[in-house]
């Protein structure tokens, strides 16, 4: 078996990425078309013999678009420098080759596009397991306490507490319809529709930390007790 190139990987993935606008931008770009592709095929009647295979694509494809959304959130909190990037050895399973480096050094891929190339993202718990290491508290605790918003100071644990569990549950459904035949299943359409409404939400305020907080100048730089 060959060994795989990292380097080329990610400029490969590069190559078919808009390098203008942000990360929020990029995530929009693909997230808007797949919704409203998602609307158009639940709106064709239940007799229509693909209409439910299709639908299985909602899930797949967004997915698709939170752990691209994270890849580069990671990467950029690394390239942002400290805190980030000397807690870049608390990631498990981050090892950098001769060839990495050299590629790094020469400035054909960033520290943070590597890192965030290699790291699994099959779940929330992959998730808050990276950013926790880079942001030095716990991530889900940072997030679920965040407020909603300047009108309402409740949390987002308090007023959303089931969003966590909904998003995973998209991930479980991900998985289940890239990687089994599954021929019995049923598509739950409503159910998928409130689980991608929950993602988005998750995307949202994962935005609103990393702005108002993590990327704020003066983020403490040692873990908290």
């Amino acid at each position: 078996m060959s060994k795989r190139d990292y380097i080329q990987e990610i400029i490969a993935k590069q190559s078919r990425l808009h390098r203008r606008g942000t990360r929020m931008d990029l995530f929009t770009r693909r997230v808007h078309p797949l919704v409203e592709g998602f609307r158009s095929i639940t709106a064709m009647d239940k007799s229509v013999s693909f209409r439910d295979e299709w639908l299985k694509y909602g899930a797949i494809g967004y997915i698709a678009c939170i752990e691209g959304y994270f890849r580069l959130l990671i990467a950029d909190l690394i390239n942002c420098g400290d805190p980030f990037l000397s807690r870049v050895t608390e990631l498990k399973d981050i090892k950098f080759n001769t060839e990495a480096v050299v590629a790094i050094h020469k400035r054909k891929v960033s520290i943070g596009e590597f890192v965030a190339h290699l790291l699994p993202i099959n779940g929330v718990s992959d998730v808050n397991s990276h950013l926790s290491a880079l942001a030095g508290h716990n991530f889900l605790d940072m997030y679920l306490s965040q407020p909603c918003s300047r009108q309402n100071p409740k949390s987002v644990g308090e007023v959303f507490p089931k969003e966590i569990g909904m998003v995973e549950k998209l991930f479980k459904l991900r998985h289940l319809y890239a990687h089994e035949l599954a021929t019995k299943e049923k598509v739950p359409v409503k159910e998928i529709n409130s689980l991608v409404g929950s993602a988005a939400m998750f995307v949202w305020y994962t935005e609103k930390l990393a702005v108002n907080k993590l990327l704020t100048p003066g983020y403490p730089l040692k873990k908290t007790s």
